[in-house]
């Protein structure tokens, strides 16, 4: 098993916790720092990869901000997405140099989302490692959105708890308007954010091979 740092913050705005990311990942590509493993949750914010357009939000930035909230344009990969208040956000730093393969990383961050919701008393949920998701019946859960730059991962996950799913019908996310989000409260489970992030800390741990320790986001 790899050594990692277990972050577990409050809410953060998205542009400060991005800017904390890259410090981050500097660290772990420089071998000062092992993987960090960061469970937060951020200020409503929607997001946009690589792949994305602005177009997918369906309102304007007034609106929006009359709403209290943001739209930002990323560098990860991936489409539209929301971020905000009952979704918990998790970030892994991982140095996959070395033959640590990109599509397995992605795949062990959905089913340790899939591991996570039936820990918290979701037995349907389902990983889908070609959306990049973890389903309930054709209903998102999860999503995965990660960045890899000079061979350290960045960004990571959005597990919704019990957001208010209003947020996710004012978008089409990941470019699939016709897919319904979802959430663990939604789907009947304990949305309980200590026991879902518990649950997901140990997932990630047990997917990626990895023995955390908990430490503030200073290594």
């Amino acid at each position: 098993m790899r050594p990692a740092l277990l972050a577990r913050t409050g809410r953060i705005g998205y542009i400060e916790a991005w800017d904390e990311q890259r410090r981050l990942a500097d660290l772990v590509r420089s071998g000062d720092s092992p993987t960090v493993v960061w469970l937060l949750e951020h200020d409503p914010v929607y997001t946009y990869g690589r792949h994305g357009t602005r177009e997918d939000l369906f309102i304007t930035d007034e609106v929006l901000a009359g709403m209290g909230a943001t739209c930002v344009a990323t560098d990860r990969g991936g489409q539209m997405t929301w971020h905000g208040p009952g979704q918990t956000t998790g970030y892994v730093l991982t140095d996959l140099r070395g033959g640590r393969g990109v599509r397995r990383f992605v795949g062990a961050l959905v089913d340790a989302m899939t591991d996570a919701c039936h820990a918290c008393e979701v037995p349907l949920a389902e990983s889908d490692h070609e959306r990049m998701g973890t389903y309930v019946e054709g209903r998102k859960v999860g999503s995965v959105g990660i960045r890899v730059a000079e061979g350290v991962s960045l960004h990571g996950i959005a597990l919704n708890r019990d957001p208010d799913l209003e947020w996710f019908r004012i978008m089409s996310a990941c470019g699939a308007p016709d897919v319904v989000a979802t959430s663990i409260a939604a789907e009947g489970g304990d949305a309980d954010r200590a026991r879902a992030e518990d649950a997901l800390a140990h997932a990630l741990a047990n997917r990626l091979n990895l023995r955390p320790e908990p430490a503030g986001l200073i290594p």
